[in-house]
């Protein structure tokens, strides 16, 4: 080891060793930076090699989970420009219209503080990518390549205390519109369509801590464009519809039986007609968006039982895909929606998404200030805490 290194080294060992902040005890100084919000951390980072190991570590965040200062993360994959945008190319002028492919971008609401910013992104994110979190880890996948618009196997997993992202082993197949969730450590995902429109019914699951897919059994059903959700301790693929069977929503559900290896069958459990996007809260199934309103799922034989109203200004979706819905706080307490609202009020014309957030146990809404380039449609969403 040269003499160079040896000093940064023996530097290093120095700061580590000092005091987190001069004239504190450590115990103290630790609180002290626990309260600092998340978006001065990367700042905290550039202090010292301790401040900088100390914040990204998974000990510290739980140290602010306890002291109550822990924050709510929701990200969305979300659309940057309207979805239907023709240019004034020499094609257009001459009678030929050449609409541009929307663009999409992974966008981050803070619901404790309030502020909304976009996530710098390593490559442009795919349309109709899906989004989970496994503990501080957000996973990005699927969806179609933006230059080729093809189905894509790519996986990248985002750590939002170092805003580091890293890339993950591709997915076995590539599928769109799939029903994605994460549950118990691992991202599962099922059905959705391959590159010729097939539905399908193959499954796979993936582990972020050891990089791998494992493949699941096939569910009994075709269930392209299903909603993926995990609830009461089991992965859903809610609805969807076989090959033949274009845009006819089915009433059925499947249920992951990890313990047996095997799909459950759950009839009955989507309504036709009745479009919403499903969720969950406090770990149990909900739907929002369609004609009941906000609903939860009572299970099998019982069906649905309406938990509140939607709020004024929130307008019932035509298509499941027409809201996206996250469960935040330690249990689940409350839940944001995204979804189109009836009357814009920011000059951002017909279609513009906000946000509305729904304290589950007095069914009160709250709608959120959504700035104008955060309005744009949402196709996943998931929750972190930090």
């Amino acid at each position: 080891m040269g003499g160079r290194e040896k000093r940064e080294r023996g530097t290093e060992r120095e700061e580590f060793y000092k005091a987190l902040l001069p004239g504190l005890p450590d115990d103290i100084a630790l609180d002290c930076l626990a309260r600092v919000p998340l978006r001065f951390h990367p700042g905290l980072r550039l202090v010292c090699c301790r401040w900088r190991d100390l914040v990204t570590t998974p000990s510290f965040h739980r140290h602010r989970e306890r002291i109550g200062t822990a924050e709510d993360l929701i990200f969305l994959v979300q659309a940057v420009v309207p979805v239907e945008k023709c240019g004034d190319s020499e094609e257009e002028k001459e009678g030929g219209a050449v609409c541009q492919p929307p663009v999409y971008g992974l966008s981050a609401y803070n619901a404790t503080l309030g502020s909304w910013h976009r996530v710098a992104m390593p490559a442009p994110v795919p349309l109709f990518a899906q989004v989970a979190a496994v503990g501080r880890e957000v996973v990005l996948l699927g969806g179609w390549d933006p230059a080729s618009m093809e189905p894509t196997t790519e996986v990248r997993v985002l750590d939002p205390a170092t805003g580091g992202w890293r890339r993950g082993a591709a997915m076995v197949a590539a599928r769109s519109f799939f029903a994605c969730a994460a549950l118990a450590g691992r991202v599962y995902v099922a059905g959705g369509h391959d590159g010729q429109k097939n539905a399908l019914r193959s499954g796979d699951s993936y582990d972020p801590a050891s990089d791998a897919w494992a493949a699941l059994p096939e569910m009994g059903e075709e269930r392209d464009e299903c909603q993926g959700v995990a609830a009461g301790g089991r992965f859903w693929a809610v609805s969807g519809y076989g090959t033949e069977g274009q845009g006819r929503f089915v009433g059925a559900a499947e249920w992951y039986d990890a313990a047996a290896g095997a799909w459950r069958r759950e009839g009955g459990l989507w309504e036709a007609g009745a479009a919403a996007c499903v969720g969950v809260a406090g770990g149990r199934m909900w739907s929002v968006g369609g004609a009941g309103g906000v609903r939860e799922y009572e299970g099998s034989g019982r069906g649905w039982k309406e938990v509140a109203p939607l709020p004024v200004g929130m307008r019932p979706g035509p298509s499941p895909c027409a809201a996206a819905a996250v469960a935040l706080g330690v249990a689940g307490e409350k839940v944001l929606v995204m979804a189109v609202e009836t009357e814009g009020d920011g000059g951002d014309g017909p279609g513009a998404h906000r946000a509305w957030v729904l304290e589950v146990g007095s069914r009160r809404w709250t709608r959120v200030e959504t700035p104008l380039r955060f309005t744009g449609f949402v196709f996943s969403a998931t929750a972190v805490r930090l």
